[in-house]
Order: C-alpha cells, then structure tokens, then sequence
C-alpha cells in the first residue's frame, strides 16, 4: 500500500508496521484520503514515481519529513544532527576536532590582532597628543622645522576667542619653545626648553613619575623645570637639585640663569626623554626679552581627535593674517605615517587566517563526504536529491565553523582580558614606545570580522558540496 503526498512532486510513500499519523492531504493509491492513524511510516521512505525526476528541482533545499509530534521537519537538517550527535567512533570525529581547532585558532588569532593593534596606535597617538595637543596655533613659517624655536606673537583676547570657540575644544594653553643648555658639576645637555602657562595644571599630565610639576605662583616667574628620567640620569640629579640653564641671546650673548628640578616625567618617546623639558613660560618671556603678551603659540585638545584635521583648517581660515592651525597629524607624518601602516597588519591577518580556516573546513567536508559515501548513495537511491544530500553538509560544516567560531572569540578574548589585567606580554619600549602590549577592545570591529569570516567559510563550503553530484548510488554501494 502506498500514499500521494502533495501534488506537486508525485510523491509515493510506502506503508508498513509501526507508521505515524499521515499529512494532511495525503491519498491512497486508489485516490480516496487516507484515515487518520493508519499506515503512515514513522520515518517515510519515499519511492520516485515515473517522471518525478522531470519535476523534482535539481537542488531541492528541504525534503519534507514527518514525525507524529513535530509534522514536518527539515530532513537534511535532521540528518545533519543525527550524524554530528553520533558518538560512534571514527576517522571523521578526529578531523571534525582538528577544523574546529584550526578554526578556533584562526579566529582567535584575528580578534588578537585587532585589540593589540587597536590598543597599540591608540597608546602612542595618546602620548603624542598628550605632550603636545591635537591641534597647534603659531606663527606662519612655511619654512620652519617641526619642532624649533617659534616666532612670538602678540597673544590677544580676539585671538583667544577664536580659540575657545573650537568645535569640541576641551582644553587649550598657551607654549612657547627655546633651544638652551643645562649644565650641572660635571655634566651638560643640550635641549629644547617648552614653556607652559599656568592652564598646564588643568590638563592632567599622565607622565610625571617623581617629584611634584611646576609651581607656577602668582608674580614673577617660576624657576622650576620637569626633566625626564633618562635626562636626570644624565645630568645626575633628582628632584629638588639645582642646575644652570645656559641660553644665547641676541646672537651673542650668553647668559644663565638658575633652575630647580621639581619633578621626573617619562613618555616611553625618545624623541621626547631626551629633548624636552618643561618649564614657566613667563621664564622664556624672561629669556627672549618679551612682554606679558607674547608667546610661541596655543596648544588645543579635542574631544573628537578624529576632526583635528578638519577643525585645524576651520580655524585656520578664522585666525588673523600671519596665524595658522596645524594639526599634530600634520606636524609629525612619520609618526602617523607609522601608525596607519598597522591597519595593513590587521588586513593581511584577517585575511590570511580567514583563507586558512576555510581550507581547513574545506578539506574537512570533502573527508566526511568520501567517509559517507555509501549513506549519500542510500539517501538517492530512496529519491533525495543532490541539493538535499548536499544541505545534509553544508548544515554539518556549518555547525563545524560556528562551534570553532564560538571556541575562537573566547579564546581570543581571554587573551586580551588576561593582557590587560597582567601586561605579561611586554615590548621594547624604547623601540615600540610602550612597555607592554597595548589592548583595545572595538567591539564593531571584532564582529563585523567574525560575522564576515562565518560568512566567507559558508560561502565557499558550497565548492567541495559538488563532489556530492558525482556520487550515483549503484556505485556508492561498493564504495569501500
């Protein structure tokens, strides 16, 4: 005996002991419906009528599949976990648990990359805007070096405002920079002098590591200077010694002038350890002969460091005649330079691990496929086609790559939870500019990346699915 179920396809069902409640719809084989409750096969075995094969789809996603207490299921899908939850030893279980750790691997490799990189130009941009700001007004000097003496100019209360009317402006403080030397009994150093204002104090400077910063008082001048530790250790003093600043004036003249080293700064930059010190800037008014009004400049911090380049050339345009806005970008390239260079990094990773998990899954289902061969020639031969046979593997690999994907981001993400809790993972500092590895979690990035490594591994999963086309059931049934 035999049943129709559904119209379309002209499917015949078999009948025998122990069947399940039938579809609605379903007929005996003289047309008249099928009673309810009798000789529905509980787990249906489907017989080709003639010419189903002219109207069954050549890729057939799902092939309806009954159960008493569900009505219709996936049957790939059903498949798929009867053999993914199957606990019978075999070759393929091995290989299953390798492309799940390769997978983990490279997944946790990505998200690992992405933090220390992220975390990595995030510390050193930090340190640059840190001792300098994201945005610099000074005087127009096409043919000025980056960091040398400026020239002054008048500082005003139209010109201040203009600042302080900065898109996002944070904090601003006027600077001024001049080459001097310190001399100490035996030794001397040759340095740039920064001058800062008394605003210094309301911008937190994360560097100091010994010793207090500058006590800028209320007349006069100040003559206490922050020195770096690698300075000091060259000069020989600490905090609360004094040394001699030597300054040229006028071209000729040489003059000194004593200062008090109150405190120790460190940046892990050399650039900066070991030229740079900070002192009053009414101590360089004193030293370049200008008045209450002058200075080398505005320093300006931004809440937004993306915008500084586009807020530097608005401001730019608003300033005086003689006045520019640069960028700290603009001002240090190299810099900068170096650290979009690591956005490079972070491609070729992704991309490397993401091939290599995907060879990996490939490689595996081909193995698992050849390992079921007798079972895809069974499961044609009982009327599913090559689109259902292949959804049987494609939901297996994919539950494969979701599991290593899942394994992966954990991972990955431990090890950077663990680097920024212990920072056992340490760098050259004076070469990187940081002590240990930097980490910054994005996390759009971490799943804009995993979700494209999903999809590009499911994606090309369908190529080795093919081999399942080849594969026809009289031949299958003396695969060994």
């Amino acid at each position: 005996m035999a049943l129709f179920c559904g119209p379309a396809h002209g499917r015949r069902v078999a009948a025998g002991p122990g069947y399940a409640l039938p579809p609605k719809g379903c007929a005996m084989d003289n047309g008249t419906p099928h009673p309810a409750g009798e000789g529905v096969p509980r787990t249906v075995r489907t017989e080709a009528k003639q010419g189903d094969a002219a109207h069954s789809p050549n890729y057939p996603l799902l092939l309806p599949f009954f159960d008493e207490n569900f009505g219709i299921l996936n049957f790939p899908l059903f498949v798929a976990r009867r053999i993914i939850f199957n606990t019978q030893p075999s070759f393929s279980r091995f290989i299953i648990r390798m492309a799940m750790a390769a997978t983990a691997i490279s997944v946790a490799a990505m998200i690992v990359t992405l933090c220390m990189v992220n975390g990595f130009q995030r510390a050193v941009s930090e340190k640059v805007f840190s001792f300098w700001g994201h945005v610099r007004v000074q005087s127009l000097e096409p043919l000025r070096s980056t960091v040398s003496e400026e020239v002054g100019f008048a500082s005003s209360d139209s010109i201040a405002a203009l600042v302080e009317k900065t898109p996002h402006l944070s904090h601003y403080q006027s600077f001024a920079v001049k080459s001097v030397v310190l001399r100490t009994a035996g030794n001397f150093e040759g340095i740039l002098l920064k001058g800062v204002d008394e605003r210094f104090d309301k911008h937190p400077f994360g560097f100091m590591v010994e010793g207090r910063s500058i006590n800028f008082g209320s007349g006069g001048y100040s003559n206490d200077v922050l020195l770096s530790r690698e300075m000091a250790a060259r000069l020989q003093v600490k905090p609360g010694d004094t040394l001699q600043c030597l300054f040229v004036r006028n071209a000729a003249d040489m003059r000194t002038r004593p200062l008090v080293v109150s405190g120790l700064f460190h940046t892990g930059v050399d650039e900066y350890d070991n030229n740079f010190a900070l002192a009053d800037l009414r101590f360089l008014r004193r030293l370049n002969l200008w008045d209450s009004t002058q200075i080398g400049g505005y320093e300006l911090w931004l809440d937004q460091p993306k915008r500084m380049d586009t807020l530097a050339k608005q401001l730019s345009r608003a300033l005086p005649q003689g006045l520019e806005a640069r960028s700290i970008r603009a001002l240090y390239p190299n810099v900068f330079d170096w650290l979009g260079i690591q956005d490079q990094t972070k491609l070729i990773v992704v991309v490397v691990m993401t091939v290599v998990a995907t060879i990996n899954l490939i490689t595996c289902l081909l193995i698992l496929v050849m390992e079921r061969t007798r079972m895809v020639g069974a499961l044609k031969a009982m009327g599913l086609g090559n689109g259902g046979v292949q959804a049987i593997f494609w939901y297996y690999a994919g539950w494969i790559a979701l599991m290593g994907t899942g394994l992966g981001l954990a991972v990955g993400l431990g090890i950077c939870w663990l680097q920024m809790a212990t920072g056992i993972i340490k760098m050259d500092e004076s070469t990187y500019f940081v002590r240990t590895v930097p980490v910054h979690i994005i996390w759009w990035q971490i799943a804009v990346v995993v979700l494209a490594a999903v999809a590009s591994c499911l994606l090309w999963l369908r190529l080795p699915l093919l081999y399942v086309n080849k594969i026809s059931p009289v031949k299958a049934a003396g695969f060994k």
